[in-house]
């Protein structure tokens, strides 16, 4: 995933006034060096972890700067974490040395902060951008990317600090904020729908043995999922897409639902499946890892079908979930066309 940070170019008359022993050097503060060692803030990211709880082994981590980050579709980055390396497979901060978009040269030691712990959340922590907000207006998390990494909490804002580094190492942390949705789940459930808009959807095909569509019923407008075979696949054809990082109230029962349509499905059939997933730190980083996967695979339908709903509940959505999965699916052997029609995920807020 590729990490893209919008600064704006801000300059600072900075005056540094320090009092100190006669007897001893005066020693210029490190990180107000142009580059300075990134060790010094990778040194602070571990104290943090240690105050919640944590030991972690950095080996493997390289910490390393560059003279620029761009990226071979022509994006600058001022920081890139990497989870592995494309060149040494190793979990990676980069930082660029680049003045004219990213300045870090001239940005103070909190600014500096903000950033590599930022970086630090990719890399290390296995996290993704989150885009939720307080209800305040502020981000909800030092991942955000609709805000400048650099800024999100300032000298002299001890509380705000020690918040965003909570929710850094536990997303459970935010649940004590007012958090804005974006919607009133109790006025309106519907979280996720088929958006034919939306071009972010994927599919397997088993080497072509499934056709797999999407577009808009003339007669109806509804917009479908459709996959069809001629029973030669030995393995399931599906479509997906992948929400990451979805911001659903903590406790909330989330469903998945859609309307089988088919005139005449033989065989096994088609089904639907949701995989959510979440990370477990360990010493030496995040891991990714499934925490549930449900399916009506075991009991697909067939035959013709009329608005036939399925549907799949996972009870107390937590917000350590970092992405989740919807499928829709046709099982190996099948001969004919589904549609998923009103495609969906439904969010019914806890008490």
């Amino acid at each position: 995933m590729k990490y893209y940070f919008n600064i704006l170019l801000v300059f600072f008359a900075l005056l540094a006034i320090q009092a100190c022993d006669p007897s001893e050097d005066n020693v210029p503060d490190k990180t107000q060096e142009e580059f300075p060692d990134l060790k010094i803030f990778l040194e602070r990211f571990d104290e943090e972890a240690k105050l919640r709880g944590y030991n972690f082994d950095f080996s493997d981590l390289d910490l390393l700067y560059v003279d620029n980050l761009k990226m071979s579709d022509g994006i600058e980055y001022c920081g890139y974490g990497w989870i592995r390396h494309p060149e040494t497979g190793k979990r990676t901060v980069n930082i660029s040395k680049a003045a004219n978009h990213c300045d870090w040269a001239n940005k103070t030691d909190i600014e500096r902060e903000n950033l590599f712990f930022h970086e630090m959340g990719h890399a290390f922590l296995n996290l993704l951008h989150d885009d939720a907000l307080k209800c305040d207006g502020k981000p909800l998390s030092l991942m955000t990317n609709k805000f400048n990494q650099f800024y999100i909490y300032k000298e002299g804002e001890p509380d705000l600090k020690a918040y965003y580094l909570d929710e850094l190492f536990d997303r459970l942390a935010a649940n004590e904020q007012c958090i804005d949705f974006g919607q009133d789940f109790g006025q309106d459930q519907v979280f996720f729908t088929n958006d034919i808009d939306d071009l972010m959807w994927r599919f397997s095909n088993d080497n072509g043995n499934y056709v797999v569509s999407r577009g808009i019923h003339e007669n109806s407008g509804i917009a479908y999922l459709g996959i069809s075979s001629e029973g030669r696949g030995e393995n399931t054809g599906y479509v997906y897409k992948e929400l990451e990082v979805p911001n659903i109230p903590e406790g909330a029962t989330v469903k998945l639902r859609t309307k089988v349509n088919a005139e005449n499905l033989q065989g096994p059939g088609v089904a639907i499946a949701l995989r959510v997933y979440e990370n477990q730190i360990g010493a030496k980083g995040a891991a990714i890892k499934e925490s549930y996967f449900l399916s009506t695979e075991p009991n697909p339908i067939n035959g013709k079908l009329e608005n036939h709903i399925l549907e799949l509940s996972l009870p107390n959505f937590t917000r350590r979930t970092i992405f989740m999965i919807p499928f829709a699916v046709m099982m190996p052997g099948t001969v004919g066309e589904a549609f998923f029609d009103d495609f969906e995920i439904i969010v019914e807020p806890g008490i």
